[in-house]
């Protein structure tokens, strides 16, 4: 922009001469093609910082979509990038992270034979074990009885889901539970041998 506003003052310096006819027509054009590229000159600069201003703000945009943020809090269960990979969504939105909301509050998706769905229902208790701690018993309750079957090896079962208090943090996503419903109990009863 300065050279522009000395080229101007070239100009308007040769156009006074000219007209007094004290300089060649040549030097007049001169500074006139000098001015109109200095002119031209300022447009393309500011053409390449509007260029480069589109260049940054698309480089913003991209850093936002750099930081993702997890919809909840919780723990990560397991990892499924590194950092630094780059993760493209397509048709479908790819797994990052599992993460669990409240390790405190889980439950048990247990197997139950079909012989045996009949004796079940929701609030009913539970017991059950984990090979972590083979001493320890923990308690449940029945939450609901899965109506969808699942068939292995010509065997119906269906899914009971149990809801455990967690408070310790011992149990944790994955474990193999050994389960034990309490059907039916009885207090002060008459015992007598087979």
């Amino acid at each position: 922009k300065v050279q522009a506003a000395n080229a101007d003052r070239q100009l308007a310096r040769a156009r006074s001469l000219h007209e007094r006819n004290l300089t060649a027509a040549a030097d007049y054009d001169t500074a006139r093609a000098a001015a109109d590229s200095a002119h031209a000159d300022v447009a393309s600069s500011e053409g390449r910082v509007a260029q480069t201003k589109a260049a940054l703000n698309q480089a913003e945009v991209n850093l936002d979509y750099a930081t993702i943020t997890s919809p909840i809090d919780g723990m990560v269960i397991s990892r499924n990038v590194d950092v630094g990979q780059t993760v493209a969504s397509s048709f479908q939105s790819p797994i990052l992270f599992t993460i669990a909301e409240d390790l405190r509050k889980m439950q048990v998706d247990t197997s139950v034979a079909e012989a045996d769905v009949g004796k079940l229902q929701p609030g009913m208790t539970a017991s059950f074990s984990v090979d972590a701690y083979p001493t320890e018993r923990f308690e449940g309750t029945v939450r609901q009885i899965r109506n969808a079957p699942q068939t292995v090896q010509n065997v119906v079962t269906y899914d009971a889901v149990i809801d455990v208090a967690n408070p310790s943090l011992k149990l944790r996503p994955g474990m193999t539970a050994n389960v034990t419903f309490v059907h039916a109990e009885r207090h002060d009863v008459l015992r007598v041998p087979n």
